[in-house]
């Protein structure tokens, strides 16, 4: 099966900062791997590739306010971590994209993102109907955890 470029979207979940750069509250954690398999570099060829053929690129960063009002007062699991290490605050450098996956003037950056899931609490599935898209491919971080039950 052949993919039709225009009816395909790129989701770069959470190339931001916090974790592809150094100085990042989470580089640490992933620095290993992403050197290992030279990730931030493939990830940009594939986002440039994909954008000189015409799929539509969807930046899904997630983000929060620098008091963490969107997260209750005692979260659990990853976003407990986020909220005590300070991390992916939307006003601070680390909850910005990074410089090597910088979005481009006909991408778009996906909104509302303040959880694992990208669709739960975004625009993405709005995004994606209303370019028609029928295939997607996703690259990032927490790949796993952006899952969507078809309505």
């Amino acid at each position: 099966m052949a993919l039709i470029s225009t009816k395909t979207a790129l989701v770069l979940i959470e190339f931001q900062n916090e974790f592809t750069t150094g100085g990042g509250k989470l580089h640490n954690a992933v620095k290993g791997v992403m050197s290992s398999t030279n990730m931030l570099d493939n990830a940009k060829a594939t986002m440039d590739a994909a954008r000189q053929k015409g799929v539509l690129i969807c930046h899904c960063p997630i983000t929060f306010s620098d008091d963490y009002k969107e997260l209750s007062e005692d979260p659990y699991g990853i976003l407990a971590n986020v909220k005590a290490g300070g991390a992916f605050k939307r006003s601070e450098w680390g909850g910005a994209i990074c410089d090597a996956m910088q979005p481009g003037d006909d991408d778009i950056i996906i909104q509302g993102k303040s959880g694992l899931c990208g669709f739960a609490s975004t625009n993405l599935n709005f995004v994606l109907r209303h370019n028609s898209i029928e295939h997607v491919a996703l690259a990032g971080f927490l790949v796993s955890s952006l899952h969507h039950k078809p309505t």
